[in-house]
């Protein structure tokens, strides 16, 4: 299986990213991706009534929207599932001279500390 990071930037601040995955060739998600664009844009303008795609009353109009709609269409219409990625939790394997083999978890731990003033 190959994991597809996509993402958008609006002017407006708001950004988002999903990890995708499905076990296709690289062609072929590009393939699909241009697919779901295609769908994303035959919606441009048409209110989007309850139960419908994303199940949201809105017009289909910005960019937020239609990420979410080639989102859908993709996990929908084309079987790609979601995937997650803590990127605060590392799994290591290791041996000994024993022979032992050994499995760690290291979390990565924030603190947050107030500066007195």
């Amino acid at each position: 299986m190959k994991i597809f990071r996509i993402g958008y930037q609006w002017y407006e601040g708001d950004c988002s990213e999903t990890l995708l995955g499905k076990d296709v060739s690289y062609e072929e998600f590009e393939k699909d991706l241009i697919k779901a664009k295609e769908f994303a844009e035959s919606l441009m303008g048409k209110e989007i009534k309850e139960g419908e795609y994303l199940g949201k009353g809105y017009t289909v109009e910005c960019l937020p929207e239609f990420y979410e709609q080639i989102i859908w269409f993709l996990k929908t219409k084309l079987g790609y599932v979601d995937c997650d990625y803590d990127k605060d939790i590392k799994y290591a394997v290791d041996d000994d001279s024993g022979k032992k083999i050994h499995l760690s978890k290291a979390i990565r731990n924030t603190k947050l500390v107030n500066i007195k003033c």
